[in-house]
């Protein structure tokens, strides 16, 4: 039995559930009538692709697998990671660092949890990755940067990577077959050097076709998200729409879609949602740095100067602040100075300024100020309630702030889904930012060098627009998928259907 997992970066369900419904998208709408559509899986905080493909792949939250966004602080390196497509940092920075960021470190030291990759090639089953962004696995490759890249200052010519027994990262690695050569793919400039969805398209229908899935394969499609910052998630509905195809041309060359379905589990998700941007400049992009202003700011990507007392590292519709000197006082004044910017939605911190699980978590929005800790608290007008997953938590201030209700035991989450799992789940991470800031819907942050996407869409934030995935599953036997899914429980569900052990099983709290 083989499981073959397909992830759409930004299938925002709103948009790709009724297409897959009224026969848009046919190929998945073949898939969910033989197996079961869920609309409503709820990704990790913040919903944004560095973060939350790790997620997928692990199976836990950033305060376990230690990637916790698109860019953050290294204390231990005294550097700014960064995993966006600002290319403006990225020129700054050096293309030769970001190579080295990107196939070293987001799959070596940065990573902290295991990968299914790793899991499932340790059982001695044999394991597949197609462009995926986090492939650590057993098997060692070498890497070689493309000519383009490789011609400019500083960039390696080749590095060692781990990952899956099949590793295909565009240019950078192409996988041989079984029985001789290498997969077929696109790659060059024209096609992100083989990062496209075209080329992930291809080497998938090419293995299909030699009937050389391995056991468990992650094909992943990035230009959904590409092309939704530009145009919206609606207008690029065109672009999932080819990667239904694309499935289609490739489940047809194994035989048809029936043929392959008999022996093979197919899951289809994504990472995030994307929550449309306003057109209007001067409503929807912050200015962080400007409404943080009265703070001496770290430039942005650099390390701590003397003088600085924060450092804002973007993650689109989300931001965490570093405080170097944190006191509860300073915390107190970066909420308030943020808040007063009526575009600001949420500031979030935990009480103990250390990332202690046991300290009271806070968040503030316009409707007021909430804490939050784990488990039964004592005295002091605590209110105590489960989440759908069987977590227990105890809160108290103004449940508006969190859009949430209680009903007799059971907490029930409005626009910001499992809220209190998916803070604890980043503000627990030692490397995460002392605060974390979100944009209203319609807003996104700015930062010198780069735009917010005006008129186009985005994501990064706790709100309901941008945490919803599809899921979809198929395969030789009826899966039932529970009422309350997470993109955490898409690596245990994956486990499963392979029969392998893993330490958390579907519908786990963490």
């Amino acid at each position: 039995m083989r499981t073959l997992l397909i992830v759409i970066d930004a299938a925002t369900p709103g948009v790709v559930c009724p297409a897959i419904l009224t026969g848009r998208l046919p190929v998945m709408q073949r898939l969910a009538s033989a197996g079961t559509l869920h609309d409503r899986s709820v990704t990790i905080f913040p919903s944004i692709t560095p973060a939350a493909t790790t997620s997928i792949i692990t199976g836990c939250y950033p305060a376990e697998h230690g990637i916790s966004g698109a860019s953050w602080y290294d204390e231990e390196r005294n550097e700014v990671a960064y995993y966006g497509d600002d290319f403006w940092v990225i020129a700054r920075e050096g293309f030769g660092e970001f190579v080295r960021d990107f196939l070293l470190r987001l799959n070596g030291d940065r990573l902290r949890a295991p990968t299914m990759f790793e899991m499932i090639e340790r059982t001695g089953r044999r394991t597949a990755s197609l462009n995926y962004l986090v492939f650590r696995g057993i098997v060692e490759h070498l890497a070689r940067v493309p000519v383009p890249v490789a011609a400019m200052p500083g960039v390696p010519v080749a590095v060692s990577v781990h990952g899956p027994s099949m590793l295909a990262l565009g240019d950078f690695v192409g996988p041989r077959v079984a029985h001789g050569g290498r997969l077929s793919k696109k790659g060059g400039p024209l096609h992100r050097f083989g990062m496209d969805d075209v080329s992930t398209g291809v080497m998938l229908k090419d293995l299909m076709s030699r009937n050389e899935l391995p056991d468990f394969t992650v094909a992943y499609f990035a230009d959904n998200d590409y092309r939704s910052h530009k145009v919206g998630a609606h207008a690029a509905l065109d672009v999932v729409a080819q990667v239904d195809r694309m499935l289609g041309e490739a489940f047809e060359a194994a035989g048809g879609i029936d043929h392959v379905l008999a022996d093979t589990y197919v899951v289809v998700t994504s990472d995030h949602g994307h929550c449309d941007v306003l057109g209007e400049r001067d409503r929807a992009a912050i200015r962080l740095d400007r409404t943080l202003s009265t703070f001496r700011q770290a430039s942005l990507g650099r390390p701590w100067r003397k003088r600085d007392e924060i450092m804002i590292c973007p993650n689109m519709r989300a931001a965490q602040i570093y405080v170097r000197h944190p006191t509860i006082d300073l915390i107190d004044q970066i909420s308030l100075a943020a808040l007063a910017d009526d575009r600001i939605d949420l500031v979030m911190w935990n009480a103990d300024l250390r990332h202690d699980r046991s300290a009271a978590y806070i968040v503030a929005g316009a409707a007021g100020r909430l804490e939050f800790v784990r488990g039964h608290a004592g005295r002091g007008g605590w209110t105590h309630a489960e989440d759908h997953f069987g977590a227990a938590w105890s809160w108290r201030g103004d449940p508006a702030v969190l859009d949430f209700e209680q009903d007799g035991k059971r907490l029930w989450f409005g626009s910001y889904p499992n809220a209190f799992e998916r803070i604890a789940g980043i503000l627990d991470l030692e490397k995460s930012g002392e605060v974390w800031i979100t944009a209203r819907p319609g807003c996104e942050f700015e930062v010198p060098g780069n735009k917010a996407h005006i008129g186009g869409a985005s994501h990064g934030a706790l709100h309901a627009l941008d945490s919803y995935c599809p899921v979809i599953v198929a395969g030789p036997a009826p899966v039932t998928l529970p009422r309350e899914m997470r993109s955490i429980d898409i690596a245990p569900l994956c486990m499963a259907l392979l029969g392998v052990e893993m330490r958390y099983a579907v519908g786990d709290s963490r």
